[in-house]
């Protein structure tokens, strides 16, 4: 038995695909598949049932075996990071996938980190929500913040999801719009005006939520650019919807250009800001470190 053969069985196992396990891997599926079959007639059990519906599924007696596999292969990364702090201390390497839009949380996270951790060396990805999940789930990056609601078919298997923030939904307009002096907006008093979005999952999800439970609003188009969304607010040729968490901190709303409004008497789905990470990979120490200042960052 080696270390090669235990990543290999849950790797498989977590996509029940030898051939994405090899991709991932870096190694031929021939390898993989022939590493397995090794192990299982050293072992005398049977892992792993391959077959063409369904791909490579853990038998009941697997299932044990790839529990305390999980278990070794966390506890050797352990192992590695504390080797490495022994012999280069607070020096690594830390990987993080985040939405559009929350980047002032994240710097201002590094501004505290940095003073502690000078010489880990930080890598952020903008990424969507279900891309930033894939990033954490293939072990690419090490946390990710997003947006979550239970209420979404998204797959967060192997992945624990820890909520830092419940959002509420807002109404985005103009300083010059004669609905910036609302208090508060119904969807009857908008579903006239038209729209401007974010192409994020969230967004998009929304607004056909909100379209199926009145009537579909103009739009003037769908943006992966949140600047580009922000300056047809401003020029008042469009309106947007979003969570507070992620425009608070936006320079127009903050300098006063673009009004948040609350919407009532509506019923929109719950929403989360938090942090994503894989159950079974080993968070090293300066990784929980970054979180506190993360966190703190985000509760205030």
């Amino acid at each position: 038995m080696n270390i090669e053969q235990l990543k290999y069985i849950v790797e498989v196992a977590k996509y029940n695909s030898l051939s994405i396990a090899a991709q991932n891997l870096h190694v031929t599926q021939s390898t993989i598949s022939q590493a397995i079959t090794h192990l299982e007639k050293e072992l005398g059990v049977k892992i792993l049932k391959r077959s063409r519906g369904h791909g490579a599924v853990p038998t009941d007696e697997g299932r044990e075996i790839l529990k305390l596999s999980y278990e070794l292969l966390k506890k050797l990364e352990e192992i590695n990071e504390k080797a490495n702090l022994i012999n280069s201390p607070d020096v690594g390497e830390l990987r993080i996938s985040s939405l559009p839009g929350l980047m002032t949380f994240l710097v201002k996270a590094i501004a505290a980190f940095r003073v502690d951790y000078p010489h880990v060396r930080l890598k952020i990805a903008e990424k969507s929500g279900s891309n930033a999940i894939e990033t954490v789930r293939q072990h690419k990056t090490d946390i990710g913040l997003i947006t979550y609601s239970p209420d979404w078919n998204i797959n967060i298997e192997g992945l624990v999801f820890e909520t830092l923030i419940e959002g509420k939904q807002k109404v985005y307009v103009s300083k010059h719009s004669p609905l910036a002096f609302l208090g508060t907006i119904t969807p009857q008093e908008i579903v006239d005006q038209t729209l401007v979005t974010y192409n994020g999952e969230f967004m998009q999800y929304f607004v056909q939520d909100f379209f199926n439970k009145n009537k579909p609003m103009k739009t003037l188009f769908i943006s992966d650019n949140i600047d580009g969304v922000g300056q047809a607010i401003i020029e008042g040729l469009a309106i947007t919807f979003a969570p507070d968490f992620v425009m608070k901190n936006y320079p127009l709303v903050i300098n006063g250009d673009i009004i948040p409004i609350d919407l009532v008497n509506y019923d929109a789905v719950n929403i989360s800001l938090g942090l994503v990470r894989s159950e079974n990979k080993h968070l090293s120490s300066f990784a929980k470190k970054y979180i506190q200042y993360l966190k703190s960052e985000i509760i205030k």
